[in-house]
């Protein structure tokens, strides 16, 4: 079972955040940088005995919510967790990645592809009504 520490926890730990964004930054295709991130997602830390890594969700400029993430290696389950829980906070999240564990986390996490040409995935939150009469 992980634990998720919000950034505006006393608890958060900005440091071993910060460097490990920064160990995967160019993993993460980021242009703006830790600060920005942090100021503008809404971002958790993981932890399961130590620290897992760190997933956040943001609003891209489309008005999707939008996850993303980054975490040590061999946590695959932890990770799987991690963006099943965050995602869950959503009616509605999208993920692009050009990372094949990525996919697999996602996709384990209850992500689908949305458009394969554009490696987007999404995860829907919420049954569609049908009209039932």
């Amino acid at each position: 079972m992980i634990v998720l520490i919000e950034k505006n926890s006393p608890l958060f730990d900005v440091k071993t955040a910060a460097e490990h964004f920064e160990l995967n930054k160019s993993e993460l295709d980021d242009c703006n940088g830790f600060a920005c991130l942090l100021v503008n997602s809404r971002f958790f830390n993981v932890y399961n005995r130590g620290y897992v890594g760190s997933v956040f969700i943001y609003e891209g400029e489309d008005g999707r919510f939008y996850i993303g993430g980054y975490a040590v290696r061999h946590k695959h389950r932890e990770v799987v967790e991690a963006i099943s829980r965050v995602s869950d906070m959503y009616p509605e999240v999208f993920a692009h990645t050009r990372h094949l564990n990525a996919v697999l986390s996602l996709k384990k996490a209850g992500f689908d592809w949305y458009d394969r040409k554009k490696k987007l995935l999404r995860k829907q939150n919420f049954k569609e009504k049908t009209n039932v009469k």
